[in-house]
């Protein structure tokens, strides 16, 4: 196994001009290769994205490895479980964000593909997505105009479909067959927009436009059955104009990269602080519109990955993780964005928390 640190071309950030982006690779074999990308810089903002990326898809701490940066998230040796291919792409970035894609292949009962986005406000070094970008009736316009353009989309396919036969499932034909599967597949799916958010669907900042990409109909057995594929819109940031957040204008029609993203607009990020007597490092890593969320946590020491599930109300956290007993977060928000409460492991002594973005 090589580690290299390769650095890219240069891309212009103009909040943080000297930042660039450099290449953590690894090779297993011709088709479980990896790579990733590691900002480098001294500014608090540039470790807070570096480690957000790490914790969410190489489940580590940056630097903290033995052999391989990739080593708790590839199949293990004699295995074929685990991440088998990681790649990345800067999508865009403007003088206050970096808008950035991972892909990559995991195979567990089979393989599938995943593709995440990931967009940093690059003042603080913390995530941002449409609930930043845009005003509460914003997002619930853009919200309407998509999932109607998405609705479109199978009406029209399913109005196209040559008609249902009211026969015995038995005497269908293979073709006939398979088109009550698709027939299905897409009315199960434009059943499913009534209760459709936002929460898996991907968001990318380009220069002059951003594209949600919402996800396919079909999961992995019926993949065969999809035509559409995914739902991606493209809107430019004049035509979201009186959508935007006064944040969300100042960094995407502006261009600016002074804008002041709200300390109250998101708890997604990364903290870093103590429990009890030990060092920590939380990551709020995604938030739910049903109110639940995944995070994980370090004990700095160790730099072992702790996985938690959680919700979150307006000002406050509960976090959770498995093992028996389990143990619970209860973490309130402060005025300055920090996070305190007590952390306790069934009836043992509770351990203060006190945490800061």
């Amino acid at each position: 196994m090589r580690l290299l640190l390769l650095p890219l071309l240069a891309i212009a950030l103009p909040a943080l001009a000297d930042v660039r982006i450099d290449d953590l690779t690894d090779k297993r074999s011709d088709w479980e290769t990896y790579r990733f990308p590691l900002l480098v810089g001294d500014s608090p903002a540039i470790a807070r994205i570096n480690t957000f990326l790490h914790v969410r898809e190489l489940q580590a701490l940056p630097g903290r490895f033995a052999k391989s940066p990739f080593e708790k998230v590839r199949p293990k040796e004699g295995e074929i479980g685990g991440v088998n291919s990681l790649d990345y792409q800067v999508v865009g970035q403007g003088p206050g964000y970096l808008s950035l894609n991972v892909d990559s292949e995991y195979t567990a009962a089979y393989s599938s593909q995943n593709s995440t986005a990931y967009n940093f406000d690059l003042a603080s070094g913390r995530p941002i997505g449409l609930a930043q970008l845009l005003t509460p009736k914003g997002l619930a316009r853009l919200q309407t105009e998509l999932l109607g353009k998405r609705a479109k989309r199978m009406q029209d396919f399913l109005k196209a479909m040559p008609p249902s036969k009211p026969v015995d499932p038995d005497e269908l034909s293979d073709d006939e067959q398979q088109q009550e599967d698709q027939r299905a597949l897409y009315s199960e799916c434009l059943e499913s927009l009534g209760e459709a958010s936002f929460d898996f669907d991907r968001l990318q900042l380009g220069t002059d436009s951003m594209t949600v990409i919402g996800g396919s109909c079909a999961n992995h057995a019926s993949r065969a059955l999809d035509e559409l594929g995914e739902f991606p819109e493209s809107i430019s940031y004049q035509a979201l104009s009186a959508d935007l957040s006064p944040y969300g204008r100042c960094l995407l029609l502006e261009k600016r990269s002074d804008c002041a993203l709200p300390a109250s607009s998101t708890a997604q990020g990364v903290y870093h602080g103590s429990l009890g007597a030990y060092p920590i490092t939380l990551v709020i890593e995604q938030l739910y519109s049903d109110r639940s969320l995944t995070a994980s946590y370090f004990y700095d020491k160790h730099a072992k990955y702790i996985e938690l599930g959680g919700e979150f109300q307006q000002d406050s956290l509960t976090l959770h993780e498995s093992g028996e007993p389990p143990a619970r977060f209860e973490l309130e928000f402060q005025a300055d964005g920090s996070l305190t409460g007590p952390w306790q492991q069934g009836e043992k002594r509770a351990l203060a928390v006190k945490l800061s973005p």
